[in-house]
């Protein structure tokens, strides 16, 4: 970043620009103006008015040196000079400048402030941001309605939702309550942080609703998950007559993607053409998503191809649609040409890669991703060690991934949880209880997937008492267990004759209300193979009907295998060719024998 000097330097060589020479001509006629502060303060304008036109021009060497003569002159500079130039810099991106001519003012007006806000929250300085505010304040200058988006803005970020409270009840004092655009950082600002219905209350309540509303209650349905909700704002938005920006396309594309919501997501890319939305890096970004997301690649690869402009974030869209998509060759191909256009294979990328080749046990390639790392110096970021770990497990090389896992700098929770994982996977039930006791003692709680994981490391090993203390430990922290928890426990059990463990289990899932999925299903159907189980298959049998469980192949598969063990092949023919149609007996439809003991 070039330099802006605040002294006097001559112009450069062949330079149109000659930003003194007019006042050169106008000081020499000083002489006739009535009386000398007249002639001063029309000298500080003229002088005003050339920075003005200079900072707007972009040519901020320039100004500064207007700034530098107005000093030699001894003329007022004022808050307004100041506020010029830093708009300015903010324009041409001279951070460094601008906080430097910021702290040179002897009182910063309300636009020198909103300036410095707005430029640490640009820069990523939330809590830098929210200081400027809170001194602005104690200075006795009252933002405006940009300081104020800007300081929600940096509320959320950190997710500091009292301050951000704080600030709401300053806008409603101040009279800003009809103000759309602070309103509608207001539903931005409660929407990322979680707390929606205040989101929504808001957005009901408002007198005036922008595009810009819209969008802020869009991306804080999309947010927090409620992606249903999203789709029908907007819907709801369109019946309105509000024309869908950029981010309300991709808002909606993403709450298509996660719902698997196809015909809805062609909906949007279809809005967004007959809108005439340019595809720039964020709507294209977002469509390729989408399409990537439910495995549609070819559609994506047009959509890349039609974009102009390409940055990292869509190179690696592209890259993770062909990854997960098991078409490696053009992922790699694909990053080959990244790098031809000079783009940085970046962490998401290098994760992207590295995980492809664990999971189809590439571990050369892996290498070379993990040496790539090394001589770039990303080895360090933690997904790409999660990744590199990973690989190592896959591969057999237990020794290289823990190598990876002791040489990283930080270990965040998922670091942890890779490397327990990893030992589980072998049936290294000692290591990984270690390692999981050892994550607590340097101040990482663990979460559902390190409980997981110990779990499955005791089953692997054979230890299925250990696995079922372990399991009710979990219960006893307030740890809740997931649906992976219950299928890893109950099919393990299963699989090693513990028939009743894992039917007891079953119970217990049942009476807590949690709706099994096709894999626990088929883990407890595996545990009631034999005549003096078959009540207890009945019952499940009657379950997985009441739960449209039947339309699932591995599901189907099992309740036939078990009635054919059990003796009733009878009843094994009749869902084999009746499989549409549920089987109405009393044993299925009655639940009075599947209790706990």
């Amino acid at each position: 970043m070039a330099s802006l000097p605040l002294s006097t330097t001559p112009n450069p060589p062949n330079s149109p620009i000659k930003p003194f020479e007019s006042f050169k001509k106008y000081r020499s006629s000083e002489t006739h103006l009535p009386g000398k502060v007249k002639s001063s303060q029309i000298l500080r304008k003229s002088y005003i008015n050339r920075i003005s036109s200079l900072c707007k021009e972009g040519l901020l060497h320039e100004a500064f040196s207007v700034l530098t003569q107005m000093e030699h002159d001894d003329l007022y500079i004022g808050p307004e000079v100041y506020g010029e130039l830093l708009q300015g810099c903010l324009y041409d991106r001279r951070f460094f400048q601008a906080e430097d001519l910021f702290l040179r003012q002897l009182k910063p007006n309300v636009f020198s402030w909103a300036a410095m806000i707005g430029m640490h929250c640009r820069l990523g300085f939330y809590g830098k941001a929210l200081m400027d505010f809170c001194q602005m304040l104690e200075s006795g200058i009252f933002p405006d309605n940009f300081a104020v988006p800007n300081a929600l803005k940096a509320s959320s970020a950190l997710q500091w939702i009292g301050f951000g409270k704080g600030i709401h009840g300053y806008v409603w004092k101040m009279g800003f309550a009809s103000c759309v655009y602070v309103l509608s950082s207001l539903v931005d600002f409660y929407g990322k942080c979680g707390a929606l219905e205040d989101a929504n209350n808001l957005f009901e309540e408002m007198p005036e609703r922008t595009v810009i509303s819209w969008n802020s209650m869009l991306v804080g349905f999309v947010h927090n998950g409620l992606n249903e909700e999203a789709m029908e704002l907007f819907y709801a938005m369109r019946t309105e007559g509000v024309h869908p920006t950029r981010v309300s396309i991709a808002s909606f594309l993403s709450a298509s993607a996660n719902l698997g919501a196809v015909e809805e997501g062609r909906q949007g890319h279809a809005i967004a053409v007959l809108s005439g939305l340019q595809l720039d890096n964020i709507l294209g970004s977002s469509i390729i998503n989408f399409y990537c997301k439910i495995g549609l690649v070819e559609e994506a690869e047009i959509v890349f191809n039609e974009m102009v402009e390409r940055d990292v974030v869509t190179w690696n869209l592209l890259i993770s649609g062909y990854l997960q998509d098991g078409q490696i060759d053009k992922a790699l191909y694909t990053c080959c040409q990244m790098k031809s256009q000079n783009f940085k294979l970046d962490s998401v990328t290098l994760t992207s890669i590295i995980m492809a080749c664990a999971n189809s046990c590439k571990l050369e390639l892996g290498k070379v991703g993990h040496g790539y790392s090394i001589r770039n110096g990303i080895e360090s970021d933690t997904a790409v060690a999660c990744s590199i770990v990973g690989l190592y497990a896959s591969c057999g090389r237990i020794g290289d991934a823990r190598q990876v896992f002791r040489a990283a700098i930080t270990r965040d929770l998922a670091l942890w949880n890779a490397m327990i994982s990893a030992y589980a996977h072998f049936g290294m039930s000692s290591e990984a209880l270690k390692l999981f006791y050892q994550m607590q003692l340097e101040g990482v709680p663990p979460n559902v997937v390190s409980w997981n994981s110990t779990i499955l490391g005791f089953l692997r090993n054979g230890k299925f008492s250990e696995a079922q203390d372990m399991f009710s430990q979990m219960q006893l922290t307030g740890v809740r267990p997931n649906l992976t928890t219950w299928a890893t426990l109950i099919s393990g059990l299963a699989q090693n004759g513990f028939l009743y463990e894992a039917i007891n289990l079953y119970g217990q899932m049942q009476e807590e209300g949690r709706r099994p999925c096709s894999m626990i299903v088929v883990g407890v159907l595996l545990a009631c193979t034999n005549a003096v189980a078959l009540h207890y298959g009945m019952v499940i049998h009657g379950h997985i009907i009441r739960q449209g469980l039947l339309s699932s192949i591995s599901v189907t598969t099992s309740l036939i295998d078990m009635y054919v063990k059990c003796g009733q092949g009878n009843i094994a023919d009749s869902i084999k060719f009746c499989s549409n149609e549920p089987l109405m007996y009393s044993a299925v439809t009655s639940d009075s024998g599947l209790q706990r003991k």
